[in-house]
């Protein structure tokens, strides 16, 4: 018996739930600062495409090293979109949701016009890609799906998030202000800034979960790319409950059928004939 779609839904299984259980777990510590975060689709768009930007742009003349310093954008822009939703929310008093739409529907024409602008509607070019920790061979047709290196974050991620949350003072505070603010000021916390500084954080995560589709799993920025990856992280933040341990789970089996449609584009002749050669 073949197993190479089990193993090639394993692999992109993982490979779908990185970009959904890294981003998640960014959700994650902004909602327990109280601040809901619906433009997360459109941070992880505008993220993804700085990130391959940068990389096409930095590729001539740093090699392989553009693909990181890509990643290092697209986590800054995530954390600069965010702070555009904490600032509306917590100084302007912007609706959160209303907020969060804004941010999407700036996401979509904004990616738009800088492809325009700058590449070409279908896309950026193919560019660097962070180098795999490995290539699993030996399966048919010559299939030889890589390993990310962020592979191992889906997993440690949650951990340090966990702790982050539970065993720092400054996560403590972030718990507090986003479970009852008004008792967490009277403690003398400043409700305003932790939110902020949380929402940064998580909008860093954010920008890694989106640059990590363009300089890893595609390696080029595409019209609408993320194509609703970020609700699917905050649904997994909703169904895991706010646990870390519980968002991994929920975002590795989204990440499963995600990556399902993958592996039916490779082996679907032997699925649809009803056997596996």
């Amino acid at each position: 018996m073949d197993l190479t779609p089990v193993i090639l839904l394993v692999v992109f299984g993982l490979q779908q739930g990185i970009t959904i259980g890294v981003a998640a777990n960014g959700e994650l510590i902004t909602e327990k600062a109280g601040i809901l975060n619906i433009g997360i689709e459109g941070v992880m768009l505008t993220s993804a495409f700085f990130a391959a930007a940068v990389n096409f742009w930095l590729g001539k003349s740093l090699g392989g090293a553009s693909a990181y310093v890509g990643l290092a954008a697209g986590m800054a822009t995530g954390v600069g979109m965010n702070l555009i939703l904490a600032f509306l929310a917590t100084k302007l008093h912007v609706d959160q949701v209303i907020a969060g739409i804004g941010i999407n529907i700036f996401a979509l024409g904004f990616t738009f016009a800088m492809l325009q602008g700058f590449f070409v509607l279908e896309g950026t070019p193919i560019s660097n890609a962070i180098s795999p920790l490995f290539n699993i061979g030996g399966l048919t047709n010559g299939l030889a799906p890589k390993v990310s290196p962020l592979m191992p974050v889906l997993f440690v991620l949650p951990v340090v998030v966990y702790i982050f949350l539970n065993r720092t003072k400054f996560g403590l505070h972030i718990r507090a202000v986003g479970e009852n603010p008004k008792a967490a000021e009277t403690a003398g916390i400043d409700v305003v800034k932790t939110r902020i500084i949380a929402t940064g954080l998580g909008g860093a995560l954010l920008g890694l979960g989106g640059s990590y589709l363009t300089v890893d799993f595609f390696n080029s920025f595409t019209p609408d790319i993320t194509a609703g990856i970020g609700f699917i992280a905050l649904s997994a933040v909703i169904a895991g409950g706010w646990n870390p341990a519980y968002v991994l789970g929920i975002s590795i089996l989204f990440g499963a059928s995600v990556g399902l449609s993958f592996v039916l584009q490779v082996t679907g002749p032997e699925f649809n004939s009803g056997r596996v050669t």
